[in-house]
Formats: structure tokens, sequence, C-alpha cells
């Protein structure tokens, strides 16, 4: 009896399983167990108003805002800023609510953020402060010219009537920032 080659290519089934379990796989290592730091979470619902001001308090905590956006073209928002804590680059979003922080401003936030984010070119959603939203990462060893823009901002956080963009190399960093940003407008302990 001849011996027979097992191929998967000749096999749309087996390729069809197979990469079925490439996804499960995948999948399976990009979610947290809980082994690590405590979540951050993303959405915080409270009555809290921030202002511009409360981040230009923090001033002798080291954050300094250094940009002032224009927010004609951004629905909803009061204002905008971009601050600096600790050498790392954070944008505020200001709404007169939550509800108005979470409805007009969560789909922006997301098209911003995160590795698939939309930093450069025409489907950019709010143009203004466009160049500071991206970063350039250049592979060892090339020219300055060769340029790949990618997020600065990796997550983001909504508390109150704010979004606050953390900046960050992995998602967890990032969270991490925001936290570590957000505890500085927390009133300290009598």
């Amino acid at each position: 009896m001849p011996t027979r080659v097992f191929r998967a290519g000749n096999n749309p089934t087996v390729f069809i399983v197979i990469a079925a379990l490439f996804a499960v796989v995948a999948a399976a290592c990009g979610t947290d167990s809980g082994g690590g730091a405590a979540a951050v979470a993303k959405v915080v619902a409270n009555d809290r108003i921030y202002t511009v001001e409360d981040f230009e308090a923090l001033r002798p905590s080291g954050v300094k805002t250094v940009k002032d956006y224009d927010v004609e073209d951004l629905p909803a928002a009061v204002g905008a800023v971009q601050a600096v804590y600790n050498q790392l680059a954070y944008e505020i979003r200001f709404y007169t609510s939550h509800d108005d922080a979470v409805a007009q401003g969560a789909s922006y936030a997301d098209s911003i953020t995160g590795e698939d984010a939309v930093v450069t070119g025409d489907e950019v959603l709010w143009e203004e402060g466009e160049r500071d939203r991206r970063k350039c990462s250049r592979a060892a060893a090339t020219p300055h010219s060769s340029c790949s823009y990618s997020a600065r901002y990796l997550e983001y956080v909504i508390r109150g009537n704010m979004i606050l963009f953390c900046e960050g190399n992995e998602s967890k960093e990032a969270f991490s920032n925001c936290e570590e940003f957000m505890a500085l407008t927390e009133p300290s302990p009598a």
C-alpha cells in the first residue's frame, strides 16, 4: 500500500481549522488575566466639572499646560489643552458634562488612540493639534527622512466632563500614566 502524504494546503477545511485555532490563540494572548496591576477604568461617571484652571493650578506639582487648542471644530467641546508632566505629553479635552464627553468625545478619542490610531491624512477627525498627537517611529539605522507616524497617546480616560489622553509605549503604561496624572487632581487626605 503506498504511503499517503498529508498536505494541509490541499484541503481547505484543514486550512480553515488551523486559521481558526490561530485566531483563538492570538485573542487569548491579547487578554489580561488579571495577574498584573489593577486595571484602570476607562470611563468613570462623576459630577465633577474639570477646568483648565484645575490643571494650571498643578504647576507646583510639575504640570505645565503648554498649548491651548481651538475647539470650534470639536463637537461639544468647551476647551482643550496639551500639558506636560514628568516629561510626558497629555491632551485634556473639556465638555459641559460627563454625558457630553462620552456621547460626543469618545468616538473622536477612539480614533486617535491605540495601535490603529488615525494620526495623519484626510481621515483625521479633528485637525487642530494633529501634529501633537503623533510621534515619529523609525527602525534602527534608517535615514532621517524615513518616518512612520504612530499615536502619541495609546489610551485615554473619561473622568467627569474631561477626556484625558495619555502617552506610553504600551497600553498598560499609558493607563498607568493616566492614573498617576489623575491622582494629582484629587484632594489630599487631611
